[in-house]
């Protein structure tokens, strides 16, 4: 936990819902209903251990140190890896309090633990992610939606029109993504362009939604990332850039379509687009420089 790398994190969020303590606690502890990645073990109880597991890249090992019924529960991760680039977050404490509210509940959860520097906006992304929609989902609907796929996505604001920012996605993909390695057309429909790093990335990409100023679509047809079992992850996915104007600003919205935390590459590639996008096309758009 010495790396350079790893920072301290304590991220919370809450939900009031319309129902018991008694019975949102007992859909917290029914882990293997909601929780996005896949559970083993028995049911939650103090001093309870438990396995999650997101195919065999992202393995963790947990135990229940803490158990109030219908006031509070925490595990605390005691093994842990991501097999793509070895990140440990071992120690790391998640925490769910219950507050009665009239009639209602008040949820808090706390991750409390470390994250890589560089993804301290994704952690905030799934803390929410977990909570609002596949616990929410849960707890009102009966089914958490854990296994409609969740695609990749990052958000950004930019102090450039629209117009400038699809100038810069259409025109000039070779300066921010490709760094030289883009062969191809990027600017008029059905136009395909290829993306090569050899020995480690191959992708070929169509376009096929194109509304000036406003969205831009690309078909991945063929792939090849070589550091995969199946190196054909990538084909048939989908990447989809939609702009919205705010005044002198403009909202960028970034979507791999297809690009899921079941996908052996997941982490290793949302990583890749958090740079891509939030640094690259960024420090391109504005500097224009891409690194």
């Amino acid at each position: 936990m010495t790396d350079k790398n790893y920072k301290p994190a304590n991220y919370s969020v809450e939900i009031e819902l319309v129902k018991s303590p008694d019975d949102v606690f007992k859909h917290v502890i029914d882990l293997s209903k909601w929780w996005p990645e896949k559970f083993e073990g028995e049911n939650i109880k103090l001093d309870t251990e438990f396995v999650f597991k997101t195919g065999d890249s992202h393995y963790s090992k947990n135990k229940v140190i803490e158990f109030v019924p219908d006031k509070k529960v925490v595990w605390v991760t005691t093994e842990s890896i991501r097999k793509t680039d070895n990140y440990d977050w071992t120690g790391t404490k998640f925490i769910f309090e219950l507050t009665p509210k009239g009639n209602s509940t008040l949820l808090k959860f706390t991750y409390d633990g470390v994250v890589l520097e560089s993804e301290s906006d994704r952690l905030i992304q799934i803390c929410d992610m977990t909570i609002k929609e596949f616990f929410y989902n849960f707890i009102t609907n009966g089914r958490s939606d854990r296994m409609i796929q969740k695609d990749f996505s990052a958000s950004i604001e930019l102090e450039k029109s629209s117009e400038d920012v699809f100038k810069a996605i259409t025109h000039d993909v070779a300066k921010w993504w490709g760094s030289g390695d883009l062969k191809g057309d990027t600017t008029k429909l059905n136009d395909e362009f290829v993306v090569h790093h050899p020995g480690a990335h191959y992708s070929k990409q169509q376009l096929v939604e194109l509304i000036p100023d406003k969205k831009v679509v690309w078909l991945v047809t063929e792939s090849e990332l070589s550091w995969l079992k199946d190196t054909s992850e990538w084909t048939g996915t989908r990447m989809i850039f939609e702009l919205t104007p705010e005044g002198n600003k403009t909202q960028l919205r970034f979507t791999h379509e297809g690009l899921v935390p079941e996908k052996e590459c997941y982490d290793r590639c949302a990583q890749g687009w958090e740079m891509v996008i939030k640094e690259w096309l960024v420090n391109f758009i504005t500097d224009g420089k891409a690194k």
